[in-house]
C-alpha cells in the first residue's frame, strides 16, 4: 500500500501544470548526469518524451515534420 507521503507527492503533482512537470523532470535527470552543464535541451526534450509519454522515435518524427513544414515556402509558423 502507498505511504501517506507518496499519495500527497501524487496529488501535488496533478496540480503542476505540464511546463513545471517537464521543467522539474528535467531537472532531476540533470542532476542523475553530475549536474553537468551542455545537455540542457537533450535532458527537456527527454523530460518531455517521459511526461508526454512519446518514445524517442515519435519525438524525432514530430521535429522533422515541423522542420520540414517551416521549409516549404509560403508557410509561416
Amino acid at each position: 500500500m502507498p505511504s501517506a507521503d507518496h499519495i500527497d507527492d501524487q496529488i501535488a503533482q496533478s496540480h503542476l501544470t505540464l511546463d513545471e512537470r517537464i521543467r522539474r523532470r528535467a531537472h532531476q535527470i540533470y542532476l542523475t548526469h553530475g549536474a553537468k552543464p551542455g545537455s540542457d535541451l537533450d535532458d527537456w526534450l527527454q523530460a518531455e518524451r517521459e511526461i508526454l509519454g512519446e518514445s524517442p522515435k515519435d519525438s524525432a518524427e514530430n521535429r522533422a515534420t515541423v522542420i520540414g513544414s517551416a521549409a516549404r515556402p509560403g508557410i509561416v509558423l
